[in-house]
């Protein structure tokens, strides 16, 4: 065999592995997603169990559920007339916070059926127009949504549910107008290190890649436990978010770290000497691209 013929085959010998991982990876993503969104419908009946003045609350025309420091970030990119989507956006109240302040069309997407429910419903209880509710997959959005939106917005619990970040980036990027910007609250890596108690303390590497099965339920405003469809989160370090990011042609703009509690989980932290960063804000604008 000639040398040409030799790399023909290597060729399609390794197209062929590629396309066999790539399938691989699809079909891991839909596991995990399936069955994180399969307990996420369960939950939504116990939020909103606990959120019972919600209704009430949204349809003040001050409703704001965004923290202080997140809100002043937003607040620099004068959201008055932009266009958003919420990726993850659970019962909708934040992007009603958004469009308080002026906001243009919004959307909401979320895998949860039974979260787009509350959202819906939530929404009719107001007056805003311009704002609507989709159930989807994040990882299998529909394309033309892509190029449509000014603004990206990330609220905390959205991370570590993702199999695949890489993608997840990518997908946050392709959303957006040339010069868009995604804007992200989350909960600090750093915390995942940690067990939640009383007091919480330290129990896990920082570096584990390992997806974490949990079945205790997801009341994260009571963190009461209860017997739930199994979850599956991921911890990935502040390098991983960064790394995916500039991968998915997104620039750094603003990065803060917050020494308070933004996500309910181990919380306790927040008064303690020995105080870990327990939240973080960050902005990232996306390149111009050429067509």
């Amino acid at each position: 065999m000639d040398y040409f013929a030799i790399v023909i085959q290597f060729l399609f010998k390794n197209k062929s592995l590629r396309t066999k991982e790539c399938a691989l990876n699809r079909k891991s993503i839909q596991f995990y997603t399936r069955q994180n969104l399969a307990s996420w419908d369960e939950a939504a009946s116990i939020h909103h169990s606990i959120n019972k003045d919600l209704a009430d609350r949204v349809c003040r025309p001050d409703f704001n559920n965004l923290n202080s420091d997140f809100n002043k970030l937003l607040d620099t990119l004068d959201v008055a007339g932009k266009s958003i989507i919420q990726i993850c956006c659970n019962n909708g109240i934040d992007l009603l916070s958004l469009k308080n302040k002026g906001s243009g069309y919004c959307l909401g997407v979320d895998g949860s059926f039974e979260f787009i429910k509350q959202a819906r419903e939530l929404c009719c209880s107001t007056e805003h127009a311009q704002i609507e509710f989709i159930q989807s997959d994040i990882y299998e959005l529909p394309e033309d949504l892509f190029g449509r939106f000014d603004i990206v917005l990330v609220t905390v619990g959205v991370i570590n549910w993702m199999p695949d970040l890489s993608i997840f980036f990518d997908i946050c990027q392709r959303l957006l107008v040339d010069n868009g910007h995604v804007v992200m609250e989350e909960i600090h890596p750093v915390l995942n290190m940690f067990e939640q108690a009383e007091p919480s303390y330290l129990a896990y590497s920082y570096f584990d890649k390992e997806p974490v099965k949990d079945e205790n339920g997801l009341d994260y405003f009571t963190n009461k436990k209860y017997q739930a469809r199994p979850n599956y989160w991921f911890q990935y370090t502040l390098s991983d978010l960064f790394s995916c990011a500039i991968s998915a042609n997104l620039q750094l703009a603003h990065f803060k770290e917050l020494p308070y509690n933004v996500g309910n989980y181990c919380a306790d932290l927040e008064h303690s000497h020995s105080n870990p960063p327990l939240g973080f804000n960050a902005l990232w604008q996306k390149r111009f691209t050429f067509s």
